[in-house]
């Protein structure tokens, strides 16, 4: 056989060794089942991919959980404002019976004769001077000691504090005679010494807030008046008589 017939021979097994599209097409086909079906070491492949995929898909995940933790930090200080505003930490808590009541008693002291001050002895002209507020300059109570001395001025004993929260309610007293003064109202009475007025009328104006309105009661000797709640800026008149 000749070299030329032994090549026309083997164009055949070219061709057929050719045809391997299909094989290769078979080979896709089975790429594609193992695809399906995994095999081996990426059996245990995350769902996410490839190591960075799932790395990617993990974010949102740790992203949700401080979302999560953000919710809850959120709730617990609701929860604790919620505690704190029910026990009358954010304010006073004034029932309008008891607003009604106050008012009452105001009106039937302003309808009487008034308060009665117990009115500071000669001895206790220093206790008094000494109990008044800081806002009194040592000017002012040196000027004070002078007019008393002087028969120009009396001072009158007057307790004052908080019935609610002790919250930083603040009031002035003044009037014709001198200085006004301003005093903090504590849950605890704090008693003090202001000028009586020579006119009787006593002028008491709301200075601070700390929350539903402030709230006081006022004593003198053997007199109490829980005082009409009052805003900041509100006044009204205490007349006075002097208790001997």
């Amino acid at each position: 056989m000749t070299e030329r017939n032994l090549r026309e021979r083997q164009k055949p097994s070219r061709q057929q060794s050719g045809s391997s599209p299909h094989n290769s097409t078979t080979g896709q086909s089975s790429g594609q089942s193992a695809d399906n079906h995994p095999a081996g070491g990426q059996r245990d492949q995350p769902p996410g991919g490839s190591g960075v995929q799932g790395l990617a898909a993990g974010q949102p995940a740790a992203k949700s959980g401080g979302t999560r933790a953000l919710i809850a930090l959120g709730l617990a200080v609701a929860i604790g404002l919620g505690a704190f505003f029910s026990m009358g930490g954010g304010g006073d808590q004034i029932s309008d019976q008891e607003t009604q009541s106050r008012q009452n008693s105001y009106q039937q002291l302003a309808a009487g004769a008034g308060m009665p001050l117990q009115l500071v002895t000669s001895d206790e002209i220093d206790a008094a001077v000494a109990s008044l507020p800081d806002s009194v300059t040592d000017e002012q109570r040196t000027e004070i000691v002078q007019k008393v001395n002087e028969g120009r001025l009396q001072l009158a004993w007057l307790s004052v504090w908080d019935t609610h929260a002790e919250d930083g309610d603040i009031l002035r007293f003044e009037s014709s005679s001198s200085i006004p003064v301003d005093v903090v109202a504590l849950n605890a009475k704090t008693t003090l010494a202001i000028p009586y007025p020579v006119d009787g009328s006593v002028m008491v104006t709301g200075v601070k807030d700390g929350g539903g309105g402030i709230t006081v009661a006022l004593e003198s000797g053997a007199t109490q008046i829980a005082w009409p709640t009052m805003q900041p800026g509100d006044t009204l008149n205490l007349p006075v008589t002097p208790a001997y």
